[in-house]
């Protein structure tokens, strides 16, 4: 068995967490809680990959280093709180914004890239994450209007030398003045995102480098030349912190078992105003309402706020209302998929266990031994009688998804 001290956090509603714990100590993996963060774990004991666990395979846990946690922990949206997150590939910040801002808030997670932008569907996907709008714009030239976002996340591209231990050619390759590029680019997305930032809002700025030209001299460019203040963060526990700027924070990774990674929070002076909704855009394609996808697919979406569905392009999506309602027209986004379309026949996809019940019936399969959930993800079958095209399945109360019922045998497909 492999000992590590890498870090996860769990996917999961507070009264989960002892169901996902207990379906990834029944495949042998030992983890510690982290102080900082209720749902964040070091990993002590790996008997094997972790990444090919069952929690991962239905996004339950999400591999990711402690420190990269802590930007969206550090900018603290409450439930309901709309977020931009600038430069959200691969979306391991983005999905804990989701999860703070909660089934009523939104995040609109930006990225220019094509390849890492399809990376962050996949990832907002697999865990779940409805109320993650995406877009592909480059950063600077998003078509937002100014004034209009409470709260920002700049993860800013880097030089990443904070990650060192994990790529370790990363000091070499930016070395010098190979920085200079990254540090225009820097001041750049600051500059757009002090112009997108509400009066009275906040704006996170954090990079996974220990390099003082793209931290604090970014910091010392906000203030003197965009207008915006810092103000202080709390250090979080079980973090040990180098000297910075007053109100940042330099993680010590070497001290802390951790990435070296900058935090730093600004505030744009004047007072907080009510919301003022964007005209409201036309979505292309054919509008699905609640009930008639109920009906259709016998699947209950009823558990989230207000929504509809949206077929365009042989998909369909889940639109909630605050992204329709809130979204200028003018900006070209995606919202969460479900599955495909074609005629009369909405086919959603068996790996979304967001539409299993929350708690399993009479007519559901409950599991407590994680070998044979091994094999039922392996091809294997159940016995199954009953008149059902498809069963929601289960771990003890966690539910992972539907099985495919074909004769008199149930088995898994994530086709």
């Amino acid at each position: 068995m492999k000992n590590t001290t890498r870090s996860f956090r769990l996917v999961c509603s507070t009264d989960q967490i002892k169901d996902v714990e207990a379906l990834l100590q029944a495949e042998g993996f030992r983890f510690e809680p982290e102080p900082f963060f209720s749902l964040a774990r070091t990993l002590t004991a790996e008997p094997m990959p972790l990444g090919r666990s069952i929690a991962a395979r239905f996004g339950y846990i999400y591999i990711q280093d402690k420190s990269s946690m802590l930007p969206p922990l550090a900018l603290a949206p409450k439930p309901g709180e709309r977020v931009l997150d600038l430069c959200a590939s691969p979306g391991s910040k983005t999905g804990i914004l989701s999860h703070l801002v909660g089934p009523t808030g939104l995040v609109l997670a930006n990225e220019p890239s094509p390849d890492r932008l399809a990376t962050l569907r996949v990832n907002m996907r697999h865990l779940g994450c409805v109320n993650v709008a995406t877009c592909k714009y480059e950063g600077q030239t998003l078509p937002l209007e100014n004034d209009t976002w409470p709260l920002i996340l700049l993860d800013a591209p880097c030089s990443g030398w904070g990650t060192v231990n994990k790529n370790p050619k990363a000091a070499q390759m930016w070395a010098g003045d190979k920085t200079a590029p990254l540090e225009g680019l820097q001041r750049e997305l600051l500059a757009k995102a002090a112009e997108l930032l509400a009066p009275g809002g906040r704006l996170l700025y954090s990079t996974c480098t220990t390099n003082e030209r793209e931290n604090e001299d970014q910091i010392r460019f906000a203030m003197e030349h965009l207008g915006l203040a810092p103000t202080p963060l709390p250090e979080f526990s079980g973090f040990s912190f180098a000297p910075s700027l007053p109100g940042c924070l330099l993680v010590d990774g070497e001290v802390s078992s951790a990435q070296g990674f900058f935090l730093a929070a600004l505030c744009k002076p004047g007072q907080k105003a009510e919301q003022t909704l964007a005209l409201k855009a036309e979505l292309p394609g054919e509008h699905v309402s609640r009930h008639e996808f109920l009906a259709r697919t016998g699947l209950d979406t009823s558990w989230l706020p207000e929504h509809s569905f949206l077929r365009v392009g042989g998909r369909i999506y889940l639109i909630l209302e605050q992204a329709a309602r809130t979204l200028p027209a003018g900006l070209r986004w995606q919202a969460f998929a479900i599955g495909k379309a074609a005629g009369d026949s909405i086919l959603a996809d068996a790996t979304l266990r967001m539409f299993v019940p929350p708690k399993p019936d009479g007519e559901s399969l409950v599991l407590d031994d994680a070998q044979t959930i091994h094999g039922l993800l392996a091809g294997q079958s159940l016995p199954w009688h009953g008149p059902e095209k498809r069963r929601a399945f289960y771990y003890s109360g966690l539910p992972l998804g539907f099985l495919t019922i074909k004769g008199n045998r149930c088995l898994w497909s994530d086709r």
